[in-house]
């Protein structure tokens, strides 16, 4: 009912909004809350800049604007020379993006410093302002444009800091490049990664200029331009949805009865089973015949450490469960991630080739042994999980806490994570304590570290159990919406692995490449 008063009394604001926003026209897509493309700080390092025609850069501590350095450069003969570094990584024709940069120069007088960009087209070398300021003597000054377009058809980026006159020495710092956000939600105005009826007042807010910033998901028609039209098929699509597909489960799991001899284990192993609704339609689908995959990725215990086979991995023992219960044949494939001796900050940089490009509809995650405590370790981890969230095909996310001899592990600030997004944790330790399993002689391997088959056993049994239980209707969700609060902090779900082979113009400096494709100082 709520829904429905707070519609009527909208659509009467949205007249006069929509008729403003014929009036002001089309505006660009600017997104509120982009991703952070480059931010280049100079901590001890040249952040890939190089000098510019015959300009010398180097990291300095001397001046900081951010930080504790800032990147210096000297020897310039002309003012076009700066600092310069490659953008095509980083930037494409046609895309906007979000620009600045901290100078400070010291000549004595006012200089005019300038940001700009070298690009080719057409076989020509070309060039773009992007900000301008003048620069006080000993004063930091920011360049600055929140809405910079590369040129179309532009290749061979790179961006540089210059004078328009002066040739003297400067300081550059927090080079920033913010571009398109990390997930574009359609109907997402506001950047809270959702869509409702806050967006559509905040469009309507924007197209006559309340609002400075828009989301790339307020485009809901692709046209690449915000205007009245993207204010009316928002208004439609969310004031006027159309009825949910529903999901359709087959079996009666709400009289299902456990037949495990130690059902406690699996209950003590199910420590929260979280929203549903995502791993309830991926059930479905695979039960609808449609192929579905489920993606593990982890350490040395997901790759199969310590078990006497393959087989006997809590992976291929819980992938085949899933497949003979759920699937209609072959149409269910499960894809081992394990990777030993790895965390969850190298998972996070993996995750893209070893699970993303397999398209995984469901996600196992299970770094509690490798894992530490600490920001590093913290951050990375809830990046991963927020990261495979935020995947277009919206895949079920589960979190496994395996542990030690001595039940230690990294569980206590995992489940704080698994809380805030509400994801199933599937404990390792609450299986063994509350099914009284003896660690040496049912669940490890002898190295106080690894499972052996027994625990692989175990553990794919718990995992089994969560499946069941989601099914059950006393835990059925309909929705599920990626929260905007972070424990840690998820800065990192935006990183990525790069192939240096795709880097254009990619230098290695003094480094050489081995036989192996790796490179060596």
């Amino acid at each position: 009912m709520k829904q429905r008063k707070t519609g009527k009394h909208l659509s009467a604001l949205l007249a006069g909004s929509l008729t403003a926003a014929v009036c002001f026209g089309a505006l660009p897509v600017i997104p509120a809350s982009a991703a952070v493309l480059l931010k280049a700080e100079f901590e001890t390092t040249n952040d890939s800049f190089t000098g510019r025609g015959g300009a010398a850069v180097q990291w300095t501590s001397d001046r900081f604007y951010t930080g504790e350095c800032s990147l210096f450069v000297s020897g310039r003969t002309a003012a076009w020379q700066g600092a310069s570094r490659d953008a095509s990584s980083l930037m494409k024709a046609g895309q906007t993006y979000e620009v600045s940069a901290a100078v400070l120069q010291e000549s004595g007088e006012t200089v005019s410093m300038k940001f700009s960009m070298q690009y080719s087209a057409g076989g020509t070398t070309k060039y773009a302002d992007i900000a301008l300021v003048d620069a006080a003597d000993g004063e930091w000054a920011m360049l600055s444009n929140p809405s910079f377009t590369v040129p179309e058809g532009a290749t061979d980026l790179s961006i540089y800091v210059e004078t328009t006159e002066s040739k003297t020495d400067f300081y550059v710092d927090t080079v920033v490049v913010k571009g398109a956000p990390s997930v574009i939600k359609k109907g997402d105005a506001n950047g809270d990664l959702s869509a409702d009826v806050a967006d559509v007042v905040y469009l309507a807010k924007y197209l006559i200029t309340e609002e400075e910033s828009v989301e790339a998901g307020a485009d809901m028609n692709d046209d690449k331009i915000i205007n009245a039209v993207d204010l009316s098929l928002m208004k439609n699509a969310i004031l006027f949805p159309p009825p949910a597909p529903e999901v359709n489960i087959s079996g009666d799991w709400d009289n299902y009865q456990e037949t495990a001899s130690n059902l406690k284990a699996l209950q003590g192993g199910l420590l929260r089973i979280g929203n549903t609704a995502r791993v309830r339609e991926k059930i479905a689908k695979a039960q609808a015949g449609e192929p579905v995959t489920i993606g593990y990725i982890g350490g040395s215990i997901t790759e199969g450490g310590s078990s006497t086979s393959p087989d006997k991995c809590f992976v291929n023992l819980s992938g085949n469960y899933f497949k003979n219960t759920f699937g209609t044949g072959n149409n269910v494939k499960f894809v081992n991630a394990g990777k030993a001796g790895t965390s969850s900050v190298v998972g996070n940089m993996r995750v893209d080739k070893d699970i993303f490009e397999k398209n995984c509809d469901i996600i196992f995650i299970e770094f509690a042994v490798n894992d530490q405590g600490g920001a590093r370790f913290q951050k990375s981890y809830e990046s991963l999980v927020k990261k495979c969230l935020m995947q277009e095909n919206e895949p079920a996310v589960a979190i496994i806490t395996m542990c030690k001899g001595d039940l230690s592990g990294n569980e206590d600030w995992m489940v704080k994570v698994a809380e805030n997004y509400d994801l199933p944790v599937i404990s390792a330790k609450g299986a063994i304590s509350k099914g009284n399993i003896n660690y040496n002689a049912e669940f490890g391997s002898g190295d106080n570290l690894h499972p052996g088959n027994g625990g692989h056993q175990i553990m794919a049994d718990c995992i089994g159990y969560y499946y069941r239980q989601a099914l059950r209707s006393e835990n059925a969700d309909e929705t599920y919406e990626i929260p905007t609060t972070e424990v840690f902090g998820a800065e990192y779900a935006n990183n990525h692995l790069v192939d240096i082979t795709t880097l254009p113009n990619f230098n290695a400096g003094s480094w050489t490449r081995g036989g192996d494709g790796s490179f060596n100082y």
